[in-house]
């Protein structure tokens, strides 16, 4: 499985090879997750929102917004070298995956999904979605940002062999179910913040609001 691999060793080899790339990116309000996160804050009925990021890596995006916001802000990523380095920096990181979250139920207002969910193994999907509703509150929001296609693409993951990566709309993990709506959804060009015709190059940012049904 997948999850096994990057637990074992991709994950840190991941780490190491955009580590670099991680430490020279630069945050603000407008970078797309930031950003819709921002929106949903004053939607939030009380006053202590948390905030889980599911692949967090090194924990560079939460600890900003941690200190621009004043969010609780928690980390889950299968890289250890990644998580002892956003424990560095102040970030509540744990070691995990995304179909096994070591959190109480209903405890996040917002749960980002960045960039991770293309590699998890596709017999976990159902799992991670029931994982995600668990911890998310009624009422919370989910934001993904992810690779884009309309029908799922399997590709093979060239920096490990065995491996694959997937491109899928990613929303139809949860606005299948009434309680899930999408609030906002927008294709970009991956690694540039403008729009592009090539479909090999689209990554979305999808935002969907957890509704209470009773």
């Amino acid at each position: 499985m997948q999850k096994a691999i990057f637990l074992n060793d991709e994950g840190d080899a991941w780490f190491e090879r955009n580590h670099q790339a991680i430490q020279d990116r630069e945050f603000s309000r407008e970078e797309p997750v930031i950003n819709a996160s921002i929106k949903a804050l004053p939607l939030i009925a009380h006053s202590e929102p948390r905030l889980l990021e599911v692949g967090c890596g090194e924990g560079k995006r939460l600890a900003w917004m941690n200190q621009n916001l004043g969010v609780e802000c928690h980390g889950i990523e299968p890289s250890g070298k990644a998580v002892a380095a956003a424990k560095a920096i102040g970030v509540l990181a744990q070691q995990g995956t995304a179909d096994a979250l070591p959190y109480e139920s209903g405890m996040f207002d917002i749960l980002i999904f960045g960039f991770c969910l293309y590699l998890c193994d596709r017999e976990d999907l159902f799992r991670i979605a029931q994982e995600a509703d668990r911890v998310l509150r009624p009422d919370g929001w989910i934001v993904i940002q992810d690779f884009f296609s309309s029908t799922p693409i399997q590709r093979q993951y060239h920096h490990k062999p065995g491996i694959f990566s997937h491109k899928m709309d990613h929303r139809r993990l949860f606005d299948w179910h009434p309680a899930y709506t999408c609030f906002s959804h927008e294709l970009t060009q991956h690694g540039a913040p403008r729009f592009t015709d090539d479909p090999q190059e689209w990554v979305a940012t999808s935002v969907l609001r957890k509704a209470s049904l009773t």
